[in-house]
């Protein structure tokens, strides 16, 4: 599994040092450009995390594709690796990806409270933190992510194979299908035994308006049920791909 993982790295280098640097320098020009226009502080955060959703999708996009490359290689046949370690690597890929744009996040916090605009940002309203857990903010800002990306890439990972056990047209429709219905399922069964408590992707954060972010938190006691509950859908999404890569997935 680590040499999967070690193989994607390498072969994405350069893509992934690119990417790196086009959202720091998208950072850069909202911090500064936005200063220059009169964008106020307001904007500049909406932005900033519109730019880390925006690469935050294309991490689950770069993971699922070489996910796709990896289970349709002829290479299965010359190396006998199981399917779970196909899996288990595009997990740790994606969430190595998402870990690398947490640091630059948690880096541009940290220059925002040196320089005192969290501060301005919390009292000003702009942003509005709700936090309930006994984990320290920062510690669980960053398993709230990771553990939602995790999640989305686990159920993204048993679309993608099923959608490669096809030789239909229409493919990218019935991905895209699955995809809702899925996320319907889970949503609904949240709903209904968590009252709405989960860990989407995102999750704890939200763009109320054009100037206000929210991050609200939820009672440890009900968070942990829905944990639970993730990790057993997760187990089952890691499980069902396995057998899909192993029964159906043509090699090319």
């Amino acid at each position: 599994m680590l040499k999967l993982l070690k193989y994607d790295v390498k072969r994405d280098m350069f893509m992934l040092i690119g990417g790196a640097i086009v959202l720091i320098v998208a950072l850069l020009v909202i911090e500064i450009g936005g200063r220059q226009i009169g964008l106020g502080l307001d904007g500049a955060a909406v932005l900033s995390l519109v730019t880390y959703t925006i690469f935050a999708l294309l991490i689950l996009m770069g993971a699922c594709n070489a996910f796709r490359l990896n289970i349709r290689s002829i290479g299965r046949r010359l190396i006998p690796l199981g399917s779970l370690q196909y899996v288990g690597a595009s997990l740790l890929y994606a969430l190595l990806l998402n870990a690398v744009m947490l640091v630059i996040g948690g880096l541009q916090i940290l220059y925002y409270d040196a320089n005192g605009t969290l501060e301005k940002l919390i009292q000003t309203g702009i942003v509005k933190i709700e936090w309930y857990s006994p984990l320290p903010l920062p510690i669980g800002i960053a398993f709230i992510l990771l553990w939602g990306s995790l999640f989305l890439q686990t159920m993204l990972l048993l679309v993608m194979s099923v959608m490669e056990s096809l030789n239909v047209k229409g493919r990218a429709l019935i991905a895209l299908g699955m995809v809702l219905v899925l996320s319907s399922l889970i949503s609904a069964a949240e709903n209904s035994f968590f009252g709405g408590l989960g860990s989407s992707p995102l999750t704890g954060f939200r763009a109320d308006n054009q100037s206000s972010i929210t991050m609200p938190g939820s009672e440890s006691a009900a968070g942990v049920s829905v944990y639970l509950f993730e990790l057993v859908v997760i187990v089952l999404f890691v499980w069902a791909t396995a057998r899909m890569i192993d029964r159906k997935v043509r090699i090319e």
